[in-house]
């Protein structure tokens, strides 16, 4: 036999037996890769709706600060700290994960009159120091001191 022929042989049996194996291979490997669902597909998250969005004494005091405000003012809950206030990226990112409890909006000129934090929940001083900067009244509830319709009027025509 010629070398010429063992080698066509020996060239077609390579194709047939090792190339066309390995495309076939490397070609369901990437149908896989591209095709199969990701972490957050793959697992089913529960989700059910809350049967009350407040507690009992969150939505006491948010009725009557809708009381109070009379329509003279909008009250926003749980507002990113971001929405209020303008300022660059960076800030954004720190501070979006901060929320304010309540938020009192003028009704004719959206401008924020008041904010109140709801319990004291954390350390708020820095936001003190922020509202007061800007003109803002910043009240800050204590889960121990019951606020009156009273204090929350005055607190609104100062």
């Amino acid at each position: 036999m010629n070398t010429s022929v063992i080698l066509s042989y020996a060239f077609m049996y390579f194709v047939l037996f090792v190339a066309v194996p390995f495309v076939f291979v490397m070609f369901v490997m990437t149908c896989i890769k591209f095709f199969k669902a990701g972490p957050d597909e793959a697992e089913h998250h529960e989700m059910k709706l809350k049967p009350v969005l407040f507690d009992k004494q969150s939505f006491n005091f948010f009725k009557s600060l809708k009381t109070v405000v009379e329509g003279k003012y909008d009250v926003c809950c749980n507002v990113p700290l971001d929405t209020v206030f303008e300022m660059d990226q960076h800030d954004a990112d720190l501070n979006h994960e901060c929320r304010l409890d309540y938020v009192l909006i003028d009704h004719d000129s959206s401008e924020v009159k008041m904010v109140i934090s709801d319990f004291g929940k954390e350390n708020n001083s820095p936001m003190k120091k922020l509202f007061s900067k800007f003109n803002i009244n910043f009240i800050e509830m204590n889960q121990h001191k019951q606020w009156d319709t009273q204090s929350l009027k005055q607190a609104l025509a100062v």
